[in-house]
């Protein structure tokens, strides 16, 4: 019920007294001294400011009304469906279909839990033939609903179910964590934790590897050492949690996936991506990069880190079809 002002003191105070009616209960503190000096019965600005201020910005878990409440709930998400033509991929008897899920930050907004369970049978319902995760499953960011043990993503991400199995690597925030306990969570999920490391699956009567090469701020000389091990007699897959490995890809049968970036997160019209939180060039943000011979995709992600907002870059997962170019 809106509050009411008194008008006119010396005309008989606020509207209701002279209708003979009650104020609202209310509004009922003080309102015979409001309505004698002819003042507003609202707090002064400065007073209301402060007491929002004082107020936890997200609110509790039973209330969530904090003063940035709003932001915190995770905006609608979007499934990018995309069609990869790799050149030398080998032409199999159908394209490679893979669920490809980056970058939760889970508990950087409220009712994460959920939303991700929600999100897992969603991507299981589009049977897909590999499962491949890139990393920021926790949310490090101050600001969002909480965080989220990772053993709770570790069990939502397993419900995606497929023939070749999940793969996944750690981004920065789960190192940040500990990336031990991150690993242990998803590794008891039945979730493979690739650690410059690669994983072999049949896929098509097949070899196709998984090379996994976590955040990029960590064992650098691994990760050198892995993508040039690759062989371009054997397709594979480069999971990558930050794109700017991409520039150590050599051309050949191999698609890089990565997130990190959340496609800029905010994308102001008429300026496109104005940053990405990695070394690579911006024009590596998101979607489907062709260079030089060289095939990757970059998803937007889920989640969110530094503020729980996203401006013209919707929540996102894909579903890759890979077939041979």
């Amino acid at each position: 019920m809106p509050r009411t002002r008194a008008r006119g003191g010396g005309r008989g105070g606020t509207r209701e007294a002279r209708r003979g009616r009650r104020p609202p209960a209310q509004d009922r503190r003080g309102a015979g001294a409001a309505a004698r000096r002819g003042v507003s019965e609202r707090r002064p600005l400065s007073e209301r400011l402060i007491r929002r201020a004082a107020r936890p910005p997200f609110g509790g878990d039973r209330t969530g009304k904090g003063w940035l409440a709003s932001f915190a709930r995770a905006q609608p998400h979007v499934v990018v469906r995309q069609r990869i033509e790799a050149p030398g991929w080998p032409k199999f008897s159908r394209p490679l279909r893979i669920a490809f899920l980056t970058d939760l930050h889970a508990g950087s907004h409220t009712a994460d839990a959920e939303r991700l369970a929600a999100i897992a049978a969603e991507a299981a319902a589009m049977a897909p033939d590999l499962v491949l995760l890139g990393g920021d499953y926790v949310n490090m960011q101050p600001f969002g609903g909480g965080r989220l043990p990772p053993d709770i993503v570790a069990r939502a991400m397993a419900r995606i179910e497929a023939p070749l199995g999940a793969f996944a690597v750690l981004g920065n925030h789960d190192y940040t964590y500990g990336e031990r306990e991150v690993a242990a969570s998803f590794e008891a999920a039945g979730i493979a934790v690739l650690d410059h490391v690669r994983a072999t699956v049949t896929f098509d009567g097949a070899a196709l590897d998984i090379v996994g090469v976590p955040d990029a701020h960590v064992v650098r000389d691994r990760a050198h050492a892995l993508l040039a091990g690759l062989s371009p007699q054997r397709p594979a897959i480069v999971l990558a949690h930050d794109p700017v490995w991409f520039g150590h890809v050599p051309a050949g049968p191999f698609v890089t996936l990565a997130g990190h970036t959340h496609g800029g997160q905010i994308r102001l019209p008429g300026l496109g991506v104005i940053m990405n939180s990695s070394k690579a060039p911006l024009r590596w943000s998101q979607g489907l990069i062709v260079e030089n011979g060289r095939t990757m995709f970059v998803s937007a992600g889920l989640g969110t880190s530094s503020v729980p907002l996203r401006i013209g870059v919707p929540p996102e997962y894909a579903l890759l079809d890979i077939g041979g170019g």
